[in-house]
């Protein structure tokens, strides 16, 4: 039976389809970013924790706004909320991470003509917080 032999044609056309499919492997993945590299807004930095908010629109002028508690530079637990508040009633989605952990996300429903704000607490209770403006809050 007769050998096949490479030709160096054949050679160079194979590893420029293999350069140009691993270009465009990587390249969509850098486009596909996950969500943890979301644009989030620092709400508030204290003690070296950050309470981090991005949002997402809706439609109809309402917001999902996520909030997420970045506690790598903290030397011990706490809490981080986003809250919205609705005429007289307010409500709040709160996370918690260990020192120097991140915490996971949880998101609120914003509707247009609500107050959004952000909240910092020690796991003893102590806290602090105040209201944010919606436009000041990156999309996530």
């Amino acid at each position: 039976m007769p050998r096949y032999l490479r030709t160096p044609a054949r050679s160079r056309l194979r590893r420029i389809l293999i350069t140009s499919a691993m270009a465009s492997v990587l390249a969509s993945g850098a486009l596909l970013a996950p969500p943890a590299q979301a644009a989030w807004t620092n709400g508030l930095a204290v003690q070296g924790a950050k309470v981090q908010v991005c949002k997402v629109p809706l439609g109809d002028g309402d917001l999902r706004v996520r909030v997420r508690l970045d506690n790598r530079g903290a030397q011990h637990a706490h809490i981080g909320s986003v809250y919205r508040v609705r005429g007289e009633q307010r409500t709040e989605a709160r996370v918690r991470a260990a020192s120097g952990k991140m915490s996971g996300t949880k998101a609120l429903r914003v509707k247009r003509g609500d107050q959004v704000g952000v909240g910092f607490e020690e796991v003893t209770g102590e806290g602090l917080g105040g209201t944010m403006t919606r436009s000041s809050i990156s999309r996530c």
